[in-house]
């Protein structure tokens, strides 16, 4: 089972992570410091000595598949290209930002086959397909990194959520039971977008959009 999560944030502030300028960037190291913090250090000792008979230093930090090191965030904060081996690492560290960024977020366990079940669903019960969950996938986030095999990310602009949320208010109603619940949630959490603008305008950030990330 896959999961479907969603964040309220600009897409805009979403793309300055890439190359952000050195307020963002402090304090983007502060949330990945706390979110993944290093490996201890250990204490150089006698095979230190013999660094040249090894290909990597024995007491260099080991980066480990999927968890994200202090070079992958150098990378993403500079802007740089993301080597396919560091591509999942960094799409961690990339969500953690947006999570800790965003100003809510959201997370329904969903896999492929009930994605289309509840597309479908929304489509039987008279709302437009344009307002469908995979529809929130379909324009890409703008960034330099490609995502790993297994993810799919892209956003929606805040009109496209208010209109939604319309839409979903009358429909709702009538889906089948077994969609009511995850339709519910989603639907409260959409609902709640009035406030975030609001909040975002007396903090002079831009309005949210909706960035989605669905994990397969």
């Amino acid at each position: 089972m896959g999961s479907l999560r969603l964040y309220a944030i600009a897409i805009d502030e979403v793309r300055e992570i890439f190359g952000a300028p050195e307020s963002t960037a402090t304090a983007l190291r502060a949330i990945a410091a706390h979110r993944f913090p290093a490996a201890p250090a250990t204490a150089p000792g006698l095979l230190a000595k013999l660094g040249p008979v090894f290909r990597r230093a024995p007491d260099a930090p080991v980066l480990r598949p999927g968890v994200p090191s202090g070079s992958d965030v150098d990378t993403l904060l500079a802007g740089r290209y993301v080597p396919p081996h560091r591509l999942s690492a960094c799409w961690t560290l990339f969500e953690a930002f947006v999570e800790a960024m965003a100003w809510g977020s959201t997370s329904q366990p969903i896999g492929e086959t009930e994605l289309n079940d509840f597309d479908f669903d929304l489509s039987r019960a008279a709302v437009p397909s344009r307002y469908g969950l995979r529809q929130l996938l379909r324009a890409d986030l703008g960034i330099s990194m490609l995502p790993p095999p297994g993810l799919a990310a892209g956003f929606t602009h805040a009109d496209h959520v208010t209109a939604m949320a319309a839409a979903w208010r009358e429909g709702v109603p009538r889906l089948e039971p077994a969609n009511q619940p995850i339709a519910t949630s989603l639907l409260a959490w959409l609902e709640r977008y009035p406030g975030w603008t609001q909040q975002a305008s007396t903090t002079s950030r831009p309005a949210p959009d909706l960035v989605a990330f669905l994990g397969i």
